[in-house]
């Protein structure tokens, strides 16, 4: 039986994503000869296959396939590509702790997090070396839509929406080439509907439609994964959508609900107040206490 390599890496600080892109070779290809990179290399194989060595170590990386190079260790083309090949690669950094062997790892992370908010603690992300995407589908529109957000430029969220779609990649991709619960693919393919059209009307047995299975199955899985509903994930989504405008734009509080999905104003606002504390025009007037002579008002 072949042992599988475990790459485990302790979180926080958070993996940082540096760049991506997609890359043809034609036949006969060698992929470069690096050595001493800084940045972890993960490489996605769409069309054809890649024969790399790492470290003594050789891989072919078929269809459908990943492969995670690491920081620092020497890699190069085993052979020259035997036909034409198409892969995604994105490298990402971090300085925090990392491991490779042929079982996961629980690692602590280094830095120290206060113990006030119970829901702040250690985390270890956990990749196969090498391994088939169970969901090379959903996997390639996440990259997709990661490779599409780093052209958008003179956007003030850019950052943060490329990092967050990162994450939501690496979630999916620790779960591949091992058994994974099909409730869970679904329910990732439910969150992610939800995150691309949070600001259009979605109701239950609209998702229902969309994936072809029954309103209570999505429930189910939402609730075994995420611990909420689809409508309850939905309406927290709008919420940190409109808590985000609220701060960064000066929209009034009605335009803003409307834009993030909100038929009722009223609606909106109980909402957010139950979840933040206070109202959105509160909530704004609280973080925004320089901004001088504008409307604020509904």
């Amino acid at each position: 039986m072949i042992a599988i390599e475990i790459v485990s890496i302790a979180v926080p600080p958070f993996p940082i994503f540096i760049e991506g892109n997609i890359t043809k070779f034609e036949k006969g290809t060698l992929h470069p000869d690096r050595a001493d990179l800084e940045y972890f290399d993960l490489i996605f194989v769409k069309r054809g296959k890649l024969h790399i060595t790492e470290a003594g170590e050789k891989f072919t990386i078929n269809k459908d396939e990943m492969l995670v190079l690491l920081p620092f260790k020497h890699h190069f083309s085993t052979q020259p590509t035997d036909e034409e090949t198409e892969f995604y690669w994105l490298h990402f950094y971090t300085d925090s702790y990392y491991t490779e062997g042929d079982e996961s790892r629980n690692l602590q992370s280094d830095i120290h997090i206060p113990s006030l908010h119970f829901h702040n603690h250690s985390y270890t992300i956990r990749l196969q070396k090498k391994c088939k995407l169970v969901d090379h589908e959903e996997i390639y529109k996440k990259i997709d839509q990661l490779l599409l957000s780093t052209t958008n430029e003179n956007k003030e969220l850019s950052f943060w929406e490329i990092q967050i779609s990162f994450f939501s990649l690496i979630n999916l991709l620790e779960h591949q080439g091992m058994a994974v619960d099909s409730g869970y693919i679904i329910s990732e393919k439910v969150t992610q509907f939800i995150r691309d059209h949070y600001h259009q009307p979605i109701t239950g047995p609209m998702l229902a439609k969309q994936f072809n299975i029954h309103e209570n199955t999505i429930t189910k899985y939402m609730k075994k994964f995420y611990n909420v509903t689809a409508q309850e994930y939905l309406n927290t989504y709008r919420l940190e959508q409109a808590r985000l405008l609220l701060l960064k734009t000066d929209k009034p509080v009605q335009s803003i609900a409307e834009q993030c999905g909100f038929s009722f104003v009223s609606y909106f606002s109980n909402s957010f107040k139950k979840t933040y504390g206070m109202s959105p025009l509160n909530y704004r007037k609280k973080h925004m206490r320089n901004v001088k002579g504008k409307d604020l008002t509904l």
